[in-house]
């Protein structure tokens, strides 16, 4: 009960200190920002201007969803901070953001449009209503005079086209307009959904002995935001080294717009806790039926990679005479840190509270990568390029998707899985149409027979593998042969060409080089026995 009272004690004391001092907003900026996998931290400074004795500094217009128990406040001066409370400010929204403003002032002037075509459409209404209702010709008197007549009509003719030409024309604009209003408003009404929500506010108590001038840090962590590491992986040709881009998504949607501002990429998770586990004894008994039924149900894991748009890479004209282009990989600085890694950017960057993905180069790595290719005709037909890349493991690579491109090409996307044990690592780079490959039963090894208490069936195909390139290849090829989970069903293998067997898997390897325009062929056959009363499904 003791801590209790004290802590309220605390923080009346804490209140009582704010509302007895002099209050002053503080517009501060963004300065800095380090972007977790999952949250990021802010770091604010504005310079103040103190007074002697007790001043409060209200630090306004901050995300709703600071982590109160994250807040930091470092000073610079000769004053001493007494106190710091977060509070919500449920009256003031947010500042407005530039696309808001934009999309604001565009349905301002569309709708000025909007009613100046309208009223012009009245306009020639008017107009239209006027001549019809002064249409008569002559009079009692005179009668009508044909040369009139004839003036008149051409007047009519003449004016009432062109002001039914107007009128379809303002018509047209009118449709036009409306539909980019609706569009605007639309767009207005998504943003402002997440906009108009409540704003934090930090009250920072500070006493002096004299007035001055000073700086505060204000640094806080909050949650609607993070990065996700995406690869891009190129390589020329077969005789090449593979280049791998280290590029990361960020995306924010916390309420605050990150101008010009130091990035930092960190690896880390301020929300995961860090305290160790505890482990407790296992007990184990004899296991008693309850008698019902039930079932296991497998669960897909679940990973980061989300679909991504579709890459449109546009063509760039380079010269030998013309330098490269430098990207944020140029001014990124990587930092070990004991329980995680940080990628420093050197150059300021512009985040909006968007809930976009905005892609920054961070790393280039040239990989040593040996080139093969690989077929399993039994699934597919086609040979793929592999390059396997070695020495992946010392450039702290995270788990993402990849973009592959092979030969300039966009080929399509992969996924970087790092929980594999080897370090070669296996990229596919596509299809390759000039090596054939064909698979086909073969009859001689096609047989069912009926023994005393046995049933025997004899399966056979030919692979035929034709290298259409201008240069050798290498090549895997794999098939395999059936593994029996039964002791009455027994497998037999009757020919495999000199393949690697495995028999606990039943794949069959071979490994390959073959010579441009070169054919070679390749037979596996087998036989299952089993008892003649089952059936085994081998085809």
């Amino acid at each position: 009960m003791k801590p209790i009272i004290i802590s309220c004690f605390v923080l009346i004391m804490a209140y009582s200190v704010l509302y007895a001092s002099t209050t002053r907003e503080v517009n501060s900026a963004v300065k800095e920002v380090t972007v977790f996998l999952n949250g990021a931290q802010v770091m604010r400074s504005a310079k103040i201007e103190f007074q002697k004795g007790n001043t409060v500094f209200r630090f306004i217009n901050l995300p709703e969803s600071i982590d109160a128990q994250s807040i930091q406040v470092k000073g610079q001066g000769a004053f001493t901070i007494l106190s710091v409370v977060h509070q919500i400010n449920y009256l003031a929204g947010q500042k407005k953001s530039r696309e808001i403003i934009l999309l604001e002032d565009s349905l301002r002037i569309y709708e000025e449009k909007l009613a100046l075509n309208n009223n012009m459409l009245q306009v020639y209404k008017t107009e239209e209503d006027l001549l019809m209702t002064n249409k008569s010709i002559g009079s009692e008197e005179k009668g009508i005079v044909i040369s009139e007549l004839k003036m008149a009509a051409d007047f009519f003719r003449t004016r009432l086209t062109e002001i039914k030409k107007e009128q379809l024309n303002i018509t047209r604009e009118i449709k036009n307009l409306n539909e980019r209003i609706e569009k605007i408003r639309n767009q207005l009404s998504i943003i402002n959904a997440s906009h108009n929500r409540p704003t934090s506010e930090v009250l920072i108590s500070v006493e002096a002995a004299n007035d001055g001038i000073g700086n505060i840090q204000l640094t806080y962590i909050v949650s609607q935001a993070g990065w996700m590491p995406v690869y891009d992986i190129r390589a020329v040709d077969i005789n090449s080294p593979v280049t791998l881009v280290y590029n990361a998504k960020v995306i924010q949607h916390t309420g605050e717009n990150w101008e010009n501002v130091r990035l930092k990429l960190s690896t880390a998770d301020p929300r995961q806790r860090g305290d160790k586990p505890n482990l407790t004894s296992w007990y184990i008994d004899f296991y008693q039926s309850s008698g019902g039924f039930g079932y296991m149900q497998n669960v897909p894991q679940l990973t980061r990679a989300k679909k991504a748009e579709a890459v449109i890479a546009e063509d760039k004209l380079i010269t030998e005479t013309q330098e490269e282009s430098a990207t944020a990989a140029d001014y990124t600085e990587i930092l070990q840190h004991q329980t995680n890694l940080e990628f420093s950017i050197k150059v300021p960057y512009d985040i909006p509270s968007d809930n976009k993905q905005y892609t920054i180069n961070i790393q280039e790595y040239k990989l040593p990568a040996s080139y093969q290719y690989y077929c399993a005709p039994k699934l597919d037909r086609d040979a793929f390029l592999i390059a396997r890349v070695t020495g992946w493991e010392n450039y702290n690579l995270l788990p993402g998707e990849m973009n592959l491109f092979f030969e300039d090409t966009y080929i399509g996307k992969s996924y970087l899985n790092l929980r594999q044990t080897t370090d070669t690592l296996d990229l596919s780079l596509g299809r390759d149409k000039n090596i054939i490959i064909t698979r086909s039963k073969l009859t001689d090894y096609t047989a069912d027979k009926m023994l005393v208490n046995t049933r025997q069936k004899t399966r056979g195909w030919e692979i035929t593998i034709r290298n259409n390139k201008k240069q050798q290849v290498k090549l895997v090829l794999e098939d395999q042969f059936p593994v029996s989970m039964n002791k009455d069903i027994q497998v037999e293998p009757i020919e495999y060409s000199d393949g690697s067997y495995n028999k606990e898997t039943g794949k069959i390897k071979w490994l390959l080089t073959m010579n441009p325009s070169e054919d070679k062929k390749i037979r596996i056959a087998f036989t299952v026995k089993y008892p003649k009363d089952k059936d085994v499904i081998i085809d």
